[in-house]
């Protein structure tokens, strides 16, 4: 039961402190304080406290107390802090260093998936690229489906490090299309790219493959910047 009482303070805090209730340089309540404001020990209070410093979101020091730490310090990586940034709506310049992001990394590793990818591994990326035309047909969780395809890619790479980085990109991945999706015409527009990036992955056809990915950025990049007002204004509304 502490367990649940520990995942559910952290969860809480979290997104608490990410979607701006409390501003970096601020001091949080004590222990005690915030223990009777969610019904929770002074112990899961401070268990939770540990885990929000290990993600780089909270300091705690004998003069400072427990303050909050700007979003630079905060280990971007964690899916679980991009989900709680992402429940609040994203700065804008968080979606573009995204963006710049992906055009590091994708394109390198889809020119390793065509040289390295094994028949296994080439198999799971074309039945990952069906998966996302269904979605587009049924309108059913596209966007789980497009992250699958990319996570896919990523694996089939064969770089440790991106391999590492895998469960971390996947949901930096994920708000990426969330946002690009406002757009109700992007996914059906961009399925033959997606099944281009595909087909030159099966082909070993590096420059075809990279020249997809590049395009499948780009396309995300006018989506975003087309459709991200209204995408913030429902992050408001919800």
């Amino acid at each position: 039961m502490s367990s649940s009482f520990h995942a559910s303070t952290v969860d809480w805090l979290g997104c608490w402190i990410a979607t701006g209730q409390a501003k970096p340089g601020e001091c949080l309540k004590v222990e005690a304080d915030l223990g009777e404001q969610l019904g929770v020990s002074r112990t899961v209070i401070r268990e939770a406290i540990k885990t929000l410093v290990a993600k780089g979101m909270l300091e705690v020091g004998p003069k400072v107390g427990t303050r909050v730490l700007p979003v630079r310090r905060w280990n971007l990586f964690d899916p679980q802090v991009v989900g709680w940034l992402s429940r609040g709506g994203l700065p804008e310049n968080f979606v573009d260093d995204l963006l710049d992001l992906r055009r590091t990394i994708e394109p390198m590793a889809v020119r390793w998936a065509c040289e390295r990818a094994t028949a296994e591994q080439v198999e799971a990326i074309l039945l990952a690229c069906n998966a996302l035309e269904r979605a587009v047909d049924s309108g059913i969780d596209y966007n789980r489906a497009d992250q699958i395809f990319h996570e896919c890619i990523l694996a089939a790479s064969h770089n440790q490090f991106i391999e590492q980085m895998v469960p971390a990109l996947g949901a930096l991945l994920a708000v990426c299309f969330e946002v690009s999706a406002a757009d109700p015409d992007e996914l059906r527009r961009t399925l033959p790219i997606h099944k281009d990036m595909a087909e030159a992955i099966a082909a070993r056809d590096a420059a075809r493959g990279v020249w997809a990915c590049m395009t499948l950025i780009d396309n995300a990049d006018l989506a975003i910047k087309r459709y991200y007002p209204q995408f913030m204004a429902g992050k408001k509304v919800s």
